[in-house]
């Protein structure tokens, strides 16, 4: 196995697989895995060929969090400038999150902190049933301030409160409940369960898919007034007149599978 501390995969399918590579230390991330991380998805945003990509993990354990030696570190302790640890962390969670290809969190065994603070940055997150989960920083006497903003937006602010607060672990089924995952497997059953989802990702035209990921973001920050309506009928509008709307509905009414789709 690579020493990588994170691995990229790129199929002939399109679907790109970057898998967290720490299994020693639980894949905490660290300095490198982060830097790593940052750069494979800038990569994945350049390459055409790409259509989605999956989160996931090497090993019994998602991610640990944040591994705490590095937490000790000088620079992660001190400093919050732009070249800091902290920003490091801060931008690979942005970036995720605001990726322009589809994202999909495959959560196995445990996870912690900023661990699942990746879950909330990906647009669709499923667990195993031997996942748990905890926000264990509190314990720690540090707080979960990088995460919240995507924690808070996945599972309200109520119910990150409680977690946050109590540093109690949960079980992929109170995951689920909360809004945290969308669905929970068997082991037996993930593989098949991916597959049906990345298929009908593939399905999707990529800049609608694209498009789509940004409309979600803008709309659920903005008030519902008549400037958004405005905004969103010319969204559309740009999107009409686009050749990839122009193929998918020559597709569709001619009965055939869109050129992306093939």
């Amino acid at each position: 196995m690579s020493e990588q501390p994170c691995l990229l995969q790129i199929g002939p399918d399109g679907i790109a697989c970057l898998s967290l590579n720490r299994p020693k230390t639980h894949n905490a991330l660290d300095e490198a895995s982060v830097n790593l991380l940052v750069n494979y998805l800038h990569e994945l945003e350049e390459n055409p060929s790409v259509r989605v990509i999956v989160l996931k993990s090497i090993g019994n354990v998602f991610c640990a969090g944040v591994d705490l030696k590095w937490i000790a570190s000088h620079d992660l302790r001190i400093s919050a400038n732009s070249n800091s640890g902290v920003q490091k962390l801060a931008q690979l969670m942005r970036i995720l999150h605001k990726h322009v290809k589809p994202t999909i969190a495959v959560v196995t065994g445990a996870t912690y902190g900023g661990g699942i603070g990746l879950v909330a940055c990906c647009d669709i997150a499923i667990a195993s049933h031997d996942a748990n989960f905890c926000f264990s920083e509190v314990r720690l006497g540090l707080i979960p301030a990088i995460i919240s903003p995507y924690i808070i937006r996945a599972i309200g602010e109520r119910i990150a409160l409680r977690y946050f607060l109590t540093a109690e672990h949960f079980d992929a089924q109170e995951a689920h409940r909360i809004g945290l995952v969308h669905s929970v497997v068997t082991a037996t059953e993930m593989d098949t369960y991916i597959k049906t989802i990345t298929d009908a990702l593939m399905a999707g035209g990529p800049n609608a898919l694209s498009r789509t990921k940004a409309l979600v973001h803008k709309v659920s920050a903005l008030p519902l007034d008549d400037i958004l309506i405005q905004n969103t009928a010319e969204w559309i509008t740009e999107v009409n007149t686009s050749s990839e709307a122009n193929e998918g509905i020559s597709a569709f009414l001619q009965k055939r599978k869109a050129t992306w789709a093939k």
